[in-house]
């Protein structure tokens, strides 16, 4: 019967056990494989997704403000459109950081100073 030191390991086993060189090598190999794994996962999960884009007027139905709280927004860094042409258009996971109640830090700063 033969028992593989991985799952040895993963079972918490407390146990004498005597390893030929093959077996080590075969337990190297697989922890490099899991670890080229998980950092493939790790790189694939940080690549830039396409973003999308939406105009004034979505903006405002979305979030439910009117246009000057949209320019105070982007005057104090909170919401900051990105130009298109002579069009305002704001990003899909920003306008979702807002909607979640997430907060960038020059908000945050705001808040402070408003506290104060």
């Amino acid at each position: 019967m033969a028992i593989n030191l991985q799952s040895l390991v993963e079972q918490g086993m407390s146990v004498k056990i005597e390893v030929t060189a093959a077996d080590l090598k075969m337990f190297g190999e697989g922890i490099a494989e899991r670890a080229i794994m998980a950092y493939r996962q790790e790189i694939e999960s940080k690549k830039p997704q396409e973003e999308t884009y939406y105009n004034t007027r979505e903006v405002r139905e979305l979030l439910n403000v009117c246009d000057g709280t949209l320019n105070l927004w982007a005057k104090r860094g909170y919401l900051v459109p990105i130009k298109v042409g002579n069009k305002n258009m704001y990003a899909m996971s920003d306008v979702h950081r807002i909607q979640t109640g997430g907060r960038s830090d020059s908000v945050t700063n705001y808040c402070k100073r408003k506290e104060a």
